[in-house]
């Protein structure tokens, strides 16, 4: 390779290419990214955890004060 130029791949032949087996992957790729959680979900998860977590810090500190003191 005097110019270094990456030697030449060779060609599939068109009848041997599956273009039924390429349209079913390409179609479960666009499944899973449909199913992606967008930017606004993703942003809002953290605040439900922490809504989440000081409810229920509230609920036990209330029932160990009026049941257990």
């Amino acid at each position: 390779m005097p110019d270094g130029s990456s030697p030449n791949l060779p060609r599939r032949n068109p009848e041997d290419i599956d273009l039924g087996a390429i349209k079913a992957d390409l179609e479960f790729l666009i499944e899973r990214v449909a199913r992606l959680s967008t930017r606004k979900e993703q942003a809002l998860k953290p605040l439900y955890m922490m809504v989440g977590s000081a409810g229920l810090v509230i609920l036990w500190i209330e029932f160990f004060w009026r049941h257990c003191l």
